[in-house]
Order: structure tokens, then sequence, then C-alpha cells
């Protein structure tokens, strides 16, 4: 009971940030994905910010079709299409890239919020997304992967790094190089949890480095396919406990079914 109280305060934390971002994209001086890397131009080209107005980066997702994005339920579960953008096209957050609006919003029928289960969403756009050499769409996977070693993730998310007392966010895409366990390896640290179900994967990193709020919805990336959705990450960030993403690889008969 213990770990499930402390399981449901991390995720109140994270889906509070979602939900009330502070950051404007004008307002950007530090943080990152903790412990991660500079991105540079086009190496993440399927790589969105999710954007709620004025123009609040609350979330990532990945391009898989010319009008469609994946990302979390957590992080759409409350929005409407009227109050979503996708950013695409940039590692700057303030700067270089393309904004397309919304025409519908897709969150999983079986989603929970309480046990964060089948934790995935389809965002399509109005219009189709131009592809260029720094904007295209990733595969999805066309294997399970239930291991595996340097797989990356990528994101705009929040760190530890604090200014006056508030963590920032830096205006460069951050990505990581990252370990996925296996679920026998990922259930063992968290005995007792009723969270870790075979539709997640636990992305493991080194302490210090890691996914953090605001990275939610994130792809995680592995030869050239998406195989893991950011769904809850550590709270501190960067512990020595792995990530949770959301297994695409278990959701591609609903995704083919609604990304039409």
């Amino acid at each position: 009971m213990v770990r499930v109280t402390l399981f449901t305060f991390a995720l109140l934390i994270i889906g509070l940030v979602a939900a009330n971002p502070t950051l404007q994209a004008s307002d950007l001086n530090g943080g990152r994905i903790v412990g991660g890397y500079d991105a540079v131009p086009g190496q993440f080209p399927y790589q969105v910010s999710l954007r709620r107005p004025p123009n609040f980066h609350f979330c990532g997702g990945s391009i898989i079709r010319p009008r469609w994005v994946l990302s979390a339920a957590h992080c759409t579960i409350s929005m409407s299409p009227a109050n979503l953008n996708v950013y695409v096209g940039s590692v700057k957050l303030a700067s270089g890239g393309v904004y397309y609006t919304t025409m519908r919003i897709v969150n999983h029928p079986l989603y929970n919020p309480d046990t964060i289960e089948n934790d995935i969403s389809l965002i399509q756009t109005v219009l189709p997304i131009t592809f260029n050499e720094n904007t295209q769409p990733i595969s999805l996977p066309s294997v399970n992967l239930l291991s595996g070693i340097g797989a990356t993730i990528s994101g705009w998310g929040r760190s530890n790094t604090m200014d006056n007392g508030t963590a920032v966010v830096l205006d460069n895409m951050q990505y990581l190089t990252v370990n996925i366990l296996t679920m026998e390896e990922c259930r063992a640290e968290r005995p007792g949890s009723n969270n870790i179900f075979d539709s997640v994967m636990c992305v493991s990193s080194p302490s210090g480095q890691g996914a953090c709020s605001g990275d939610s919805g994130g792809p995680l990336a592995y030869n050239g396919m998406v195989h893991g959705i950011a769904s809850f990450v550590r709270v501190p960030c960067a512990t020595d406990v792995s990530d949770v993403y959301e297994r695409v690889y278990s959701h591609l008969p609903w995704i083919a079914s609604v990304a039409v």
C-alpha cells in the first residue's frame, strides 16, 4: 500500500506539470533530460513538442504518419483539440519549428488514470505534416523488444536543476542512451507493485541521468523504431530506479484501427 501511495503521489506531481505548465517557450534558461546531451538539427526528426496556449510545452510525442502523432494518454486525457498544438522540425523549443493545429485526440479507451495502464494516445493534425530533413515519421516496431542495450530517449523535460526554486527547461532538445530491462528485472526493482503490466517496459540509466516530467509522451527509439512512450518517471528524477515506458508493440492493433 505504501508503494502504491508513493507511486500515485509521483504521478500527481507529473500530472500537475502536464495540466498546468508554467514554462513558456520564450522563457527558457536551463534544465534538460537529466544528464543528457544536446541534440543537433535533424537528429530526431520524429520528435514533437506538444503545446497548449499561449505557447507552453508540456509533453512530447512522435510523428508516425503525415497526420498522426503518438503520445501518452496521461498527457492528453484532459485536453481538447482546440487547446493543443503540435510543434515539429526543430531541436529548439523557442525557434525554428512549425506549428500544426489539432483536429482530433484519441486516448486509449482502456486507459486507467489510477494505474496508468494503457498510457497511449494518438493526435491527428488538421493538415498533413510536411516532411523534410528535420521532420520525418518514425517506424512502429516490427518486433516485441524484450530487452536491449543502447536505446535512445529524447525530449525537453524538466530536470532536477533548480532556478530560484523552480525546475527549468533547456531550449535545446536533450537525448540520452539508455538500456531496456527485462520484465523480470523491472519487477524485481518494485516488489509488490501492481503497476508493471506486460504492456510496459522499464528503461534504465545511470544515477543522475534519465527522463523527467515534461518528457512524458516522448519516444524511446531503438533501431529506427519507436518502441516506447514515456509514461511515468522517477520522482525525484534520475535516481537508481528505472523509468517506465508504455510498450508500443502491445498497442499495434489499436494504433492501426485509429491512425488510418
